[in-house]
């Protein structure tokens, strides 16, 4: 684990571009949140709560198909489930120190972030994210998704930043990284306690890893 506000000074960066999930919150929370609002929203707070035990337990992919066999008497199809989850207003809120990053940076900032569009918008404006970033790219929208070069050079071109002094902050090994350090930029790792990816080594395209975002 290295020193972020070091790392910063050190490498010039003018531009932050970040992950949102499990970078500036905790990802489970939102699964957490989904659950309760598929319970909600089926006058069946079970059948939330056990989807919130199966993942819990581990269990990813099929989580309604099991709840549906637990719950037979619920009248939901996987779709109309899934579309609950994806299109719920989340309850959610950026970590502390996310929140301390964002309301003392000086700098360009954008988010790059993959998944349902409409669930993306959802988290992004839950958080509070307007005020603070400048350039959202929602990957889906544009069908440019990580870990590819073109969003990272969306960022930077938008942001009028030279890709060397850009920062891309993500949290998932498997896509966050690459696309990013092929591009020039520097890259941090976020590993924060209770992330879905926290188990999952770095790779040599990390530049950073950090517990937080504290400075």
């Amino acid at each position: 684990m290295g020193n972020l506000e070091t790392f910063i000074q050190t490498n010039h960066i003018q531009a932050f571009v970040f992950d949102i999930d499990d970078t500036l919150y905790l990802e489970r929370d939102y699964v957490r949140s989904g659950f309760r609002a598929i319970g909600r929203a089926l006058s069946h707070e079970a059948f939330g709560k056990y989807c919130w035990q199966l993942f819990e337990a581990g269990v990813r992919g099929d989580t309604f198909n099991r709840a549906l066999a637990r719950y037979p008497e619920v009248d939901a199809s996987i779709p109309q489930l899934v579309e609950l989850y994806r299109t719920h207003k989340p309850q959610i809120a950026l970590c502390p120190d996310a929140l301390e990053l964002l309301t003392n940076l000086r700098a360009r900032t954008a988010v790059i972030t993959d998944g349902p569009l409409a669930s993306q918008r959802q988290k992004f404006f839950a958080l509070g994210l307007l005020p603070w970033i400048e350039c959202p790219i929602f990957t889906q929208e544009f069908g440019i998704a990580k870990p590819k070069p073109a969003p990272y050079q969306l960022a930077a071109l938008t942001l009028d930043t030279p890709f060397e002094r850009c920062v891309y902050i993500g949290d998932n090994p498997a896509k966050d990284f690459a696309g990013a350090h092929a591009v020039g930029y520097k890259t941090i790792r976020v590993r924060r306690p209770g992330a879905l990816h926290f188990d999952t080594p770095s790779d040599n395209d990390v530049d950073l890893e950090v517990r937080d975002l504290s400075l």
